[in-house]
């Protein structure tokens, strides 16, 4: 059974992955953030292989993945105050790590430099709610600054409308908010909190997962929500 992190402001989306036989960890309600980040999984945890990397705040998430990864504390200093709020907003594909530099965490950037992981900075902080990944060498943004970083790379990437996505108390949310990619026995399946198939690119969005042997699923017929990411582990 995969594991998957998200937040519980929507009961829905959580229960549509528990019918796809899912163990749902809730992400935790951190009350230092902006009312609409505070239970945002992408806020709060960044998983690398075997490493699971958990704000201190979030006791009750460290201690959740602790039977499954190394679980590492940080972001003491975090502040709600962009960007001192987006320590673990970050991208892991395949052996890159897409960020604010600047304002990862220092033990994300220190795991990065041990275990030959390339950090890619772009000035997007939230870069992790901006990057749907579709596999471990492709991602989709809305971000034109995140696509022209990564056009510079090996990484594969699709820009796509901005907007479009919603985000309670926000002008908008970003696609990797309103996502998260399962991969089990190698079958990778992009999930999407509402219905993607409304988004007025989603044409090129499939033929980009297709092309990529991902397999686009909308949970549920909501209008599609920026929920902080669905983190499978």
């Amino acid at each position: 059974m995969n594991n998957v992190i998200l937040s519980g402001r929507y009961p829905q989306f959580a229960e549509a992955l528990r019918e796809r036989g899912c163990n749902v960890i809730y992400s935790e309600y951190v009350d230092i953030l902006i009312p609409y980040e505070r239970d945002h999984a992408d806020m709060q945890c960044l998983i690398m292989n075997d490493t699971a990397f958990v704000l201190r705040r979030c006791e009750r998430l460290a201690r959740a993945l602790s039977d499954l990864y190394n679980v590492v504390l940080c972001g003491d200093d975090i502040v709600a105050a962009y960007p001192g709020n987006v320590a673990l907003n970050a991208a892991a594909v395949g052996k890159y790590v897409i960020s604010r530099t600047a304002s990862l965490a220092t033990e994300v950037r220190d795991h990065c430099a041990a275990h030959g992981y390339q950090l890619i900075n772009v000035r997007q902080g939230y870069a992790k709610c901006s990057c749907a990944i579709v596999s471990d060498n492709a991602v989709i943004t809305a971000d034109k600054g995140v696509y022209n970083s990564l056009k510079e790379t090996n990484i594969e990437v699709l820009l796509i409308e901005k907007g479009r996505v919603a985000l309670e108390g926000a002008d908008y949310g970003f696609i990797g908010g309103a996502s998260g990619l399962d991969i089990c026995e190698s079958k990778r399946t992009l999930y999407f909190s509402g219905k993607i198939t409304r988004h007025p690119d989603y044409e090129r969005i499939k033929a980009f997962c297709d092309d990529r042997d991902t397999v686009i699923v909308p949970l549920t017929d909501d209008v599609l929500t920026d929920i902080g990411g669905m983190i499978f582990c």
